[in-house]
């Protein structure tokens, strides 16, 4: 009897979702190092959503994803988990909010006295005058005004008109349709592959300096998402394509054709895919 009250205080006492998924994964006889090979997730990420610290986590954007990974992996419904890991998501950031600091009236015999605030004043005032004179004294005649004059002279006294040749297209470099598309971690970063219809089908986490050769089959299936675009680093054929998204955002949608990635890198539209795609 003794022994069901210990168990029955347990389970009441299992409130995380991670100790949920902890106690699968150990009902299964896993180990964190299954789990990571099934899912690939690194195991120190693993640990931290079985421990419920998000703060470890590379971006609370992609918690629930690893969460549902992570219930798949061991025969919990995806569901349940990721409705558990999202309420404790946001009870985490209600308990991190700032409390209320009353405000305190500041020691009068800490404030400056008011010569030294005029004198600053004061200073402040002749710095910005000397910076308005070098200021007036640098400036020289708009060149391209002079130079927009004296061709509107030339014009007035040319028997002719001339007429501009038009400027060379910008060509775009051509690359092999089968060229190597390598993704390399700058630091640490979560990568996904997204299906047709804008769903994470794989996911996995690069190291910084670890380099990954995109398969052929994800080349023409998927398309890439990252929330830290600056720590990935993409090369189609040993060639560098440059950033894929302002740093700290999340990106979607990135084609992986080596085409589509060199025509980013050349500031020109992607070249059509073969069928089009319903971005998520």
């Amino acid at each position: 009897m003794a022994d069901e009250e210990v168990a029955a205080q347990g389970e009441l006492a299992i409130t995380r979702t991670g100790d949920k998924l902890r106690l699968a994964r150990e009902k299964a006889g896993l180990s964190l190092a299954d789990v990571a090979t099934r899912t690939r997730i690194t195991q120190r990420h693993l640990e931290a959503i079985e421990k419920s610290d998000f703060t470890e986590l590379p971006g609370r954007t992609y918690v629930t994803g690893f969460a549902r990974a992570y219930a798949r992996a061991v025969d919990l419904p995806e569901a349940e988990i990721g409705a558990g890991i999202r309420r404790e998501l946001e009870e985490d950031a209600y308990g991190s909010r700032p409390l209320y600091e009353a405000y305190e009236p500041t020691d009068p015999a800490r404030l400056p006295t008011a010569r030294l605030t005029w004198t600053l004043v004061i200073v402040a005032l002749i710095l910005v005058s000397a910076y308005g004179v070098w200021r007036f004294l640098s400036v020289e005649p708009d060149e391209a005004l002079v130079a927009a004059q004296n061709q509107a002279a030339d014009a007035s006294e040319a028997p002719a008109t001339k007429v501009a040749a038009p400027a060379p297209a910008k060509a775009v470099a051509t690359i092999a349709a089968n060229a190597p598309v390598v993704l390399t971690g700058i630091s640490e970063v979560w990568i996904g592959f997204d299906d047709a219809k804008g769903k994470t089908e794989n996911w996995r986490t690069l190291d910084a300096g670890e380099t990954y050769e995109v398969p052929p089959a994800y080349i023409e299936q998927f398309t890439l998402r990252t929330s830290i675009p600056q720590a990935l680093k993409v090369t189609v054929g040993g060639r560098d394509v440059g950033p894929i998204g302002p740093a700290d955002t999340l990106v979607k949608g990135i084609s992986l054709k080596p085409a589509d990635l060199v025509a980013r890198a050349e500031g020109s539209p992607a070249a059509p895919a073969a069928a089009p795609r319903t971005r998520g």
